[in-house]
């Protein structure tokens, strides 16, 4: 017993030291920290983030007890999800496979290690952003005495088992076949905007997995005490940024009553995290590789090697070996590098996967006026799995040096640029075909802005991150906040507000900005061709 706990707590060790050493580790902490920051603005901010008709409670320790809990369950189950979902894909990146494959360590420890290590990682990120939310409690100074309790209790009854769940899922969707990419990222974003109107709508805790609705019911019942003339809107709340005007009234919530029927919900969240466990250990295959494993070599299988001697007669010694001479060769021009770089952008895509792309494109072309505009989103998701490739191939196959020995940083970076901007604009073809017969000048500029500032933000995150999944979280966020649900100054396509200087500006911006980073990451200032 004593052994085996000892071997997970090593296991657990080094994947924990492993996460928080990583780049991303640091990124959400930023954030974290930047999110208690934001989320309790001085009175004279002119917004609020936490809306409850107008009115908010005393920053003490419960309401910022209570908003820390909501707002570190919704944040790391999508920024925490896509930074430790590739743990064991990453294994096997790095080449590690057969050499836990080799060890005596079953899958079942293996895979509940990597679950561990996820969920301490979260509970460290959580701790963050709790401490965060307790330095503003004195920094704004509206309520000074700090309880720990009124800190702890949501977090316990609400964060820690929402998050022991959710380390089930990053090791089940790395294992899950079909899910390891980005259709399975898509997947889990659309399962966490699903979760988080549950949460919000939910008729009881059994369904509050974000441990938003408790908190919000009872928030807006005493704001309604307080302000009769909110008890129409006792049942509301939510988050968001909302501009305020003025002085903002405010009211002391004591905090949720924290029954220990809860219990008994979240034992239930923490079965569910239990069998995800269990069921990644079913489905992990161990670093299996069925093709090699089912093929053998016949010599191998024979156990023996067939060698043919070569005759000494056809052994020249007078005649030495020659090489063929090295040609200096101008470099390769920039068409061929973009066409090479979209093959290998395009390889791997199914009939599965071009069929709706076919459909995607052609679409604005067959569908009505009242209908185009809830058409064009959608064309610009699809193809992000290809757009999530720019700036991070190279680091992913290990072949950065290999490039880079006979390529300029500059000349890569624009050849993914040209790539990523082309296949942009093969997805737009019906979109703009429709907009140039409808005579739609201004939206063709929006668009064709878009066209520009998706491959650049990709590109431009892709250097920064050295992976896909930094990219792929923030444009699905922007997306569907944006162009989806119609907030004008996140809509970078322009379908429902133009704002084209602002998208064309960003552009330049990430396209310096992204550039400068490759120059700086390779050591080399210079734009000449490196020599061989």
């Amino acid at each position: 017993m004593i052994r085996t706990l000892s071997a997970y707590f090593y296991l657990i060790k080094s994947n924990l030291k492993s996460q928080m050493r990583s780049y991303s580790f640091l990124l959400v902490i930023g954030i974290s920290v930047f999110a208690g920051y934001a989320c309790v603005p001085d009175a004279a901010a002119g917004y609020e983030i936490f809306y409850i008709g107008g009115v908010r409670g005393i920053y003490n320790s419960a309401w910022l007890g209570g908003l820390a809990a909501m707002l570190s369950t919704m944040m790391l189950w999508l920024f925490g999800f896509f930074m430790l979902r590739s743990q064991i894909s990453g294994d096997v990146r790095l080449k590690l496979g057969p050499l836990i494959a080799s060890t005596p360590v079953r899958k079942i420890r293996y895979i509940a290690s990597k679950a561990a290590a996820n969920f301490v990682v979260m509970l460290v990120i959580g701790a963050v952003l709790l401490v965060a939310f307790m330095a503003m409690q004195l920094l704004r100074a509206e309520d000074s005495q700090l309880r720990l309790m009124d800190y702890m209790a949501p977090f316990f009854y609400l964060t820690f088992p929402s998050l022991f769940l959710l380390s089930s899922l990053t090791v089940l969707f790395d294992v899950f076949p079909g899910l390891k990419g980005v259709m399975g990222n898509v997947l889990f974003f659309c399962l966490w905007i699903a979760i988080g109107v549950m949460s919000i709508a939910a008729p009881s805790d059994w369904g509050d997995l974000f441990g938003i609705n408790g908190i919000l019911k009872t928030m807006a019942h005493s704001a309604a005490k307080h302000y009769p003339t909110l008890s129409s809107i006792e049942e509301s709340g939510s988050f968001g940024y909302y501009p305020t005007q003025g002085p903002i009234s405010t009211f002391v919530w004591e905090g949720a009553a924290w029954d220990h029927s809860l219990i008994l919900i979240r034992l239930v969240w923490i079965a569910a995290g239990i069998v995800g466990v269990v069921l990644s250990a079913l489905l992990f295959r161990r670093f299996e590789n069925s093709e090699s494993s089912s093929k053998v070599h016949p010599l191998l299988a024979s156990g023996k090697e067939k060698t043919t001697p070569l005759p000494l007669a056809r052994i020249e010694h007078s005649v030495s070996l020659k090489l063929s001479p090295a040609v200096k060769v101008k470099s390769a021009r920039l068409p061929g590098r973009v066409k090479a770089e979209l093959k290998l952008m395009l390889k791997g895509m199914s009939l599965w996967w071009t069929l709706p792309a076919i459909a995607l494109i052609s679409g604005p072309m067959l569908i009505t006026s009242n209908s185009i505009n809830n058409w064009l989103p959608f064309i610009m998701i699809w193809p992000l799995a290809l757009w999530s490739q720019l700036g991070t191939r190279d680091k992913h196959n290990f072949t950065t040096e290999l490039i880079l020995s006979s390529s300029s940083p500059l000349v890569k970076w624009l050849t993914e640029w040209l790539s990523g901007v082309l296949i942009t604009l093969l997805f737009s073809t019906g979109a703009i075909t429709r907009f140039i017969v409808e005579g739609q000048m201004a939206s063709l500029l929006a668009w064709g802005t878009g066209i520009l500032f998706i491959p650049t933000l990709a590109l431009a995150l892709g250097t920064l991150g050295g992976s896909k999944k930094l990219f792929e979280v923030i444009y699905l966020l922007w997306w569907y906040v944006g162009p989806l649900n119609h907030v004008p100054s996140l809509d970078f396509l322009g379908i429902f507000e133009r704002n084209t200087a602002l998208y064309l500006m960003l552009t330049v911006l990430l396209f310096v900005a992204g550039i400068t980073i490759r120059l700086l990451q390779t050591g080399n200032l210079s734009i000449r061709r490196r020599s061989i």
